[in-house]
């Protein structure tokens, strides 16, 4: 069965536009005339068009944006197909536009919404689908859109807080990278001349700073070759599991970074929990869903686990205190959770409390980064300035 988007004059004059299901174009034509007017158009939407299961995902903040004005158009009484219709009208984003048209032509066909969203994988989340699973149980899926706008918000932010803080060490390495490039490429091959045709004997790091700019300027074939295989091999590594475990462990090894970025997952997880929880999701179901969402394979890792561990009957406090990765007060907090029975509101606690912690440290990792990146500036641009220095103090001292 095809689908055929369909553009009608209704009885009232007014332009209609909408999709159906439809064996061939005459049944299509058929259906359009039952809904009453003058069928100006009816074609068949290809599967190039209709298909969009795997193409590109949509931005967090266009997703946030549909979320929030489905939930204010589902708040005014307007009907799930007609408000979806109403945003794939209006919407400027033609990506979603097609989603859209695929969900819709699902709902109408009997398909519940979040069966609908499952099926674009990589434009809604499985915690985003499993809310409006949830939300579709109780009738209240205005109330989750609501949630679910409020929970994306805090994933944007941290995101932006997290780039935020790397771009100043980001620049400042690039920046050193093109200084020691640019002495290594134009102004050591002038004075290598000088050096070659000498009686002195080069010092080590004179060599290999000479050997470094012939690199640069005469063999840089290699340079380009060597940096090919280093890229490649870098990828076809973090695409296997093992590879992928290891350079995330790296990642949360490095001095001052792998602080901020362990509290930056803490608080993907914590905000993610208390979003699930605060739908009605089962616990166990909820570690399941945050198996993937996490960012970091080895936090993943950890998290199916505690999830292991709950599944066969351990509390949810005592599995997080098992896990080194985990710190000790989020197992207590969860423990007084358990106890009083409100866990979802205890997330809703450790996340505030890790987003806090994380705009905190991005707030001062430029100042905590900025000694550590001006000793090895100073090392770098002192190997240089040695290195030059170095033979030809030694030639001076000869004449």
């Amino acid at each position: 069965m095809s689908v055929y988007v369909y553009k009608l004059r209704n009885l009232e004059g007014k332009l209609d536009k909408g999709t159906v299901q439809a064996l061939s174009q005459s049944d299509a034509l058929l259906k359009v005339h039952k809904l009453g007017g003058v069928a100006l158009e009816v074609r068949e939407i290809k599967e190039k068009q209709k298909s969009h299961k795997g193409g590109r995902g949509l931005s967090l903040k266009d997703r946030i944006i549909f979320t929030e004005q489905l939930s204010v158009m589902l708040k005014a009484g307007i009907t799930l197909v007609q408000a979806l219709k109403g945003l794939q009208e209006e919407s400027s984003n033609k990506g979603l536009s097609a989603i859209l048209a695929d969900v819709i032509i699902e709902v109408e066909g009997g398909l519940p919404f979040s069966q609908a969203l499952m099926k674009h994988p990589k434009v809604f989340s499985n915690i985003y689908c499993q809310m409006i699973a949830s939300a579709e149980k109780t009738g209240n899926i205005a109330g989750i859109l609501n949630k679910l706008t409020e929970q994306q918000q805090k994933e944007y932010e941290l995101k932006g807080k997290v780039r935020g803080a790397l771009m100043y060490p980001a620049i400042i390495s690039v920046l050193l990278v093109g200084v020691i490039i640019m002495v290594i490429t134009f102004i050591l091959p002038k004075l290598t001349s000088l050096f070659t045709e000498s009686s002195i004997t080069l010092p080590l790091s004179t060599r290999i700073l000479l050997g470094l700019s012939s690199l640069f300027t005469s063999k840089w074939y290699l340079l380009l070759g060597g940096l090919a295989i280093l890229i490649f091999g870098f990828r076809a590594m973090v695409n296997t599991k093992k590879g992928l475990f290891f350079w995330d462990t790296v990642k949360l090894k490095i001095p001052v970074l792998g602080s901020f970025m362990s509290k930056s997952y803490m608080a993907r997880f914590t905000q993610s929990f208390a979003s699930l929880a605060q739908a009605g999701i089962p616990v166990l179901e909820i570690f399941k869903i945050l198996e993937g969402v996490i960012g970091n394979s080895v936090y993943e890792a950890e998290i199916k686990k505690i999830s292991s561990d709950v599944e066969n009957g351990i509390k949810v406090s005592t599995a997080i205190r098992k896990s080194k990765y985990f710190p000790g007060m989020v197992g207590q907090l969860v423990s007084v959770g358990e106890q009083s029975g409100d866990l979802a509101g205890i997330f809703v606690v450790l996340g505030d409390f890790f987003e806090k912690e994380v705009d905190g440290m991005a707030k001062n990792l430029s100042t905590i980064l900025e000694p550590i990146i001006m000793i090895v500036m100073g090392a770098a641009v002192g190997f240089v300035l040695i290195s030059i220095m170095q033979p030809i103090l030694s030639l001076t001292s000869s004449i």
